[in-house]
């Protein structure tokens, strides 16, 4: 999903449990989960991508327009899902279990919107062990599918990346891509 469909739904999953809670660390570990959580895209960006063009602007379109040749995305894992759990009902924190209502609804959004965009499993790839298995390699866990990413900031944020399919034009019986964007072979994974 794209980042700015995460914001959204965060935001809406955070006012509904805010109004019906008025629990001010429910709320925050939902914030926490369902849009923060992608901090690890962060991380790898400049870790293990080695990028060092640090704007808003450069860091969206690298991973939508699919540049990304690894994914670690230490935060995007059922083990570490699995983990939190555990502890949060060991320790009866109410952060916690905000946190982790966050992330699933994070993760599921991701799978729904995401799984469009690629050939691949894309329920084993939120396993931490299925991409270490893969060397955390892009091409491993996404194929090549053919992309167009808005040219706009804020269209890229809210809508992010489409596949490119081919258009028959009339009067022709062969398809052409028509695309008049930036084009690419991964998806945007939020």
């Amino acid at each position: 999903m794209s980042p700015g469909g995460h914001l959204v739904t965060t935001a809406i999953a955070g006012g509904a449990a805010l109004a019906a809670t008025g629990s001010i660390p429910l709320t925050a570990g939902i914030v926490g989960g369902g849009f923060l959580i992608d901090v690890d895209h962060v991380v790898d960006y400049v870790t293990v991508e080695r990028r060092r063009e640090l704007t808003p602007a450069a860091f969206l379109r690298y991973y939508t327009a699919g540049h990304a040749r690894r994914f670690v995305l230490a935060l995007h894992s059922y083990e570490l899902l699995l983990a939190l759990a555990a502890l949060a009902w060991a320790i009866d924190s109410l952060w916690l279990a905000g946190y982790l209502a966050g992330a699933v609804m994070h993760l599921a959004l991701d799978i729904a919107f995401n799984g469009r965009l690629t050939p691949k499993n894309i329920f084993a790839f939120y396993s931490f062990g299925y991409r270490l298995a893969h060397r955390f390699d892009a091409e491993a866990l996404f194929g090549s599918t053919r992309l167009i990413v808005p040219e706009s900031f804020w269209r890229s944020f809210f809508l992010g990346a489409r596949i490119a399919r081919p258009r028959v034009r009339r009067g022709t019986r062969s398809p052409s891509v028509i695309t008049g964007t930036l084009e690419s072979h991964a998806p945007d994974v939020g």
